[in-house]
């Protein structure tokens, strides 16, 4: 039990000079790779009759961000959402194919430190999203019309390692694509 108090007096002492000092606006770049689990039936996605979609992908992403408070950052990025093969018929026609899909984004990050390096966030925003079709045949989706403007939003969180270099772990979807994304990467604060 006394090890144990010890040990907290020092993580104490060593953390309560990093809390204290004050807060400088600061950029943040980042870099991450994940799964994506679509969320649309396969019919629905291609209009085929008795079509079906893989429905996990690989994602990817980039992010720039500018923390203004302690608490809160503004955010943009670009999303690879992954790439989802599909089947199904048009008519007496086999089609195949894939769907891939992008997502260019900005929002309001609240951010909550637990600690000088670990924190939690939530990140709400606008997405410009689109779906992109490589197909043998004839398809008609709804999502092949237009790009989507949609809600984005997610949560999160950052190990800092070092005052410039971090890992986060989040969960990101966006309301009208339908992929639940799940990403892991690297950020540096400058």
């Amino acid at each position: 039990m006394k090890s144990l108090t010890i040990l907290a007096f020092v993580a104490a002492t060593v953390a309560a000079p990093a809390l204290a000092q004050p807060f400088a606006p600061s950029w943040y770049a980042g870099a991450g790779f994940g799964r994506g689990n679509l969320n649309i039936n396969g019919t629905d996605l291609t209009g085929l009759n008795n079509a079906t979609v893989e429905d996990n992908g690989t994602t990817w992403g980039v992010n720039l961000g500018w923390r203004f408070h302690p608490n809160f950052a503004v955010e943009g990025g670009y999303y690879d959402l992954g790439k989802y093969d599909f089947a199904g018929r048009a008519g007496i026609v086999n089609v195949t194919g894939d769907a891939k899909v992008e997502s260019y984004s900005l929002s309001l990050v609240a951010i909550a430190p637990l600690s000088p390096q670990f924190d939690m966030y939530g990140r709400i925003g606008y997405a410009h999203s689109k779906f992109k079709f490589a197909a043998n045949g004839p398809i008609n989706s709804a999502f092949a019309a237009d790009t989507q403007e949609e809600a984005t939003y997610a949560i999160g969180g950052h190990w800092w390692f070092t005052r410039q270099v971090g890992l986060y772990a989040e969960w990101m979807k966006n309301d009208k694509t339908e992929i639940d994304n799940y990403m892991a990467g690297i950020r540096f604060r400058f």
